[in-house]
């Protein structure tokens, strides 16, 4: 009688996916990071869209940089309030 190594924990390896799916798409992966590796290199290398893309991010980080001055002079009043409280409930004691 031949003896087999068997072990019921045993699954083996994980199979990949088959090659039919590599075949199918993978000339229409490569022709779409073609064209899209194109366009953001046309895009890039536009005079237009450079200063497009340098106007807007000037923008956004204006807008940024006031929206954290604002934040800090609402922490800045609501310490203060609590300052205010904490004395004024001291003086009260």
């Amino acid at each position: 009688m031949k003896k087999t190594n068997y072990s019921p924990y045993y699954y083996g390896m994980p199979t990949p996916p088959p090659a039919n799916y590599r075949q199918k798409n993978s000339r229409s992966h490569l022709v779409t990071g073609i064209v899209a590796g194109a366009a953001v290199a046309y895009l890039l290398s536009n005079k237009k869209v450079q200063s497009s893309l340098a106007s807007t991010g000037s923008k956004a980080w204006s807008a940024v940089r006031g929206e954290v001055e604002e934040l800090k002079e609402r922490l800045e009043d609501t310490q203060a309030e609590l300052e205010y409280y904490r004395n004024l409930h001291k003086e009260q004691d």
